[in-house]
């Protein structure tokens, strides 16, 4: 039985649907769900570089935050005594899911299963892949 369950959400229909299912086991487990958005650092393309911006991302983790706060109270709502926390973070998500889950005590991570471009994977990568190669912990992937 999972006593907390973390939830990655980039906002795609993938991890809308996870969430869902993520209150759904939560609910039935009565364990508590916490809502994570993992914003990327902003980066520039120079040529064939990619070098670190200096932007202040405080505005964008802040309105994030107040969406994830949003999507707690819908999850709440037909979930009766539900406990959903949320927390956004700047970092890489694939390394960031996988350390804040460990660091907090997580023995579940939900993530939803998008189906990227050739060229989109080529330059984000798969989050789901690498949460899948360097989490301890277990994951279910909803597709």
């Amino acid at each position: 039985m999972y006593k907390k369950i973390l939830v990655g959400i980039d906002w795609s229909n993938a991890s809308l649907k996870a969430a869902e299912r993520a209150a759904d086991l939560a609910y039935k487990m009565e364990a508590e769900l916490t809502l994570l958005t993992v914003v990327p650092p902003p980066t520039v393309f120079l040529g064939e570089l990619l070098t670190p911006e200096i932007i202040d991302t405080s505005p964008l983790a802040e309105a994030t935050r107040e969406k994830l706060g949003q999507l707690a109270e819908k999850l709440k709502a037909s979930r009766e005594g539900l406990k959903v926390n949320y927390d956004v973070i700047i970092g890489e998500p694939g390394d960031e899911l996988v350390e804040y889950a460990v660091d907090n005590g997580y023995d579940l991570v939900v993530l939803g299963k998008r189906k990227l471009s050739g060229l989109e994977r080529f330059i984000l990568g798969s989050v789901t892949k690498k949460v899948l190669e360097k989490s301890p912990i277990d994951l279910l992937i909803v597709t």
